[in-house]
């Protein structure tokens, strides 16, 4: 990375509204804990959404939401997804993130089990085509079956025939391909932590990658030596997504606010959506790990910036 630049932020995210979407209802059990890790998808005027809701009892579900706008929200009053009565997620279903392939929504998320002498994360998917009906996908990764795996985020489409995922083998960020969403190739680390102090400690994939002139634009999440987390982005290879061409040296979105700084996990910004509209990216997202909040970011502003900072190999 060019070292010629500082890391003083040049451009940013702007949340809207400066306040939270969407708050847990304390009169619903299952969300009274916290709401947050929203998975948004916009299509024919409608957005949809499937987001982590943390109850009373401790255990996450997905609850689901409808807006005409993106910003004013109708959530549903049960949840959509809960454990299953396996033992991979006896303790909830974390942190999803959604895709469309082939006219089937794929939601990855997270399978948490602390019990049974077990305290262990591993990567599901959910493919779905009316949010009320789910199938579950249990992803095997080679010769990485006994690891802690999570922020599992699926690229939108196929490349060469093949689905691509990121996801977290603490401290790094990785990629994978699969056939058939279940076998899962070797893992190749494409980002690790940097020097600079927001994403010094590890980092982890956020939003699904979007498609543009410049490569593949991803969000993901970094986290300081003080358990602070903020969102930066980088560009892989169209091609070639493993190859990371462009990485900004500095967050996008930190904590600033008191809904971001005071919450379940105080100091943190988890953004794990990103829709594209005409000329902002809009970036939803979890914060304090209590409600969920949305920010807007130029795309041509954000793409010029990051050409700025090319990653020398």
């Amino acid at each position: 990375m060019e070292s010629k630049h500082n890391t003083t932020p040049q451009i940013h995210f702007t949340r809207i509204e400066g306040a939270p979407l969407i708050e847990p209802d304390p009169s619903l059990a299952w969300e009274a804990g916290g709401v947050f890790a929203p998975a948004v998808i916009h299509e024919n005027g409608v957005w949809r959404m499937l987001y982590r809701a943390y109850g009373n009892d401790k255990i996450s579900r997905l609850g689901y939401a409808e807006s005409h706008d993106g910003i004013k929200w109708q959530k549903f009053r049960k949840p959509r997804v809960i454990p299953d009565d396996s033992r991979i997620e006896y303790n909830g279903v974390e942190d999803p993130r959604m895709v469309k392939i082939d006219n089937h929504y794929l939601i990855t998320y997270t399978a948490y089990i602390n019990k049974f002498r077990l305290n262990k994360t591993r990567i599901r998917i959910l493919e779905t085509t009316d949010f009320r009906r789910f199938k579950r996908i249990t992803p095997l990764f080679k010769n990485f079956w006994h690891k802690n795996d999570k922020d599992g985020v699926l690229f939108p489409e196929k490349i060469n025939g093949l689905y691509h995922m990121l996801h977290r083998l603490e401290p790094d960020i990785q990629f994978s391909s699969s056939k058939n969403l279940r076998q899962w190739t070797s893992n190749i680390t494409v980002l690790r932590p940097s020097k600079y102090e927001w994403e010094s400690r590890k980092i982890g994939a956020g939003t699904p990658p979007i498609r543009t002139s410049i490569g593949w634009l991803i969000f993901y999440h970094g986290v300081s030596e003080t358990s602070r987390y903020s969102m930066g982005a980088a560009v892989l290879d169209i091609n070639s997504p493993t190859k990371v061409l462009y990485r900004l040296p500095f967050p996008l979105l930190s904590p600033g606010v008191p809904y971001e700084e005071v919450g379940i996990v105080p100091n943190v910004v988890f953004g794990t959506s990103v829709i594209e509209l005409i000329s902002n990216y809009c970036l939803y997202y979890g914060a304090g790990d209590k409600v969920i909040a949305a920010a807007l970011i130029n795309k041509s502003a954000l793409l010029n910036t990051l050409l700025r900072y090319p990653v020398n190999k």
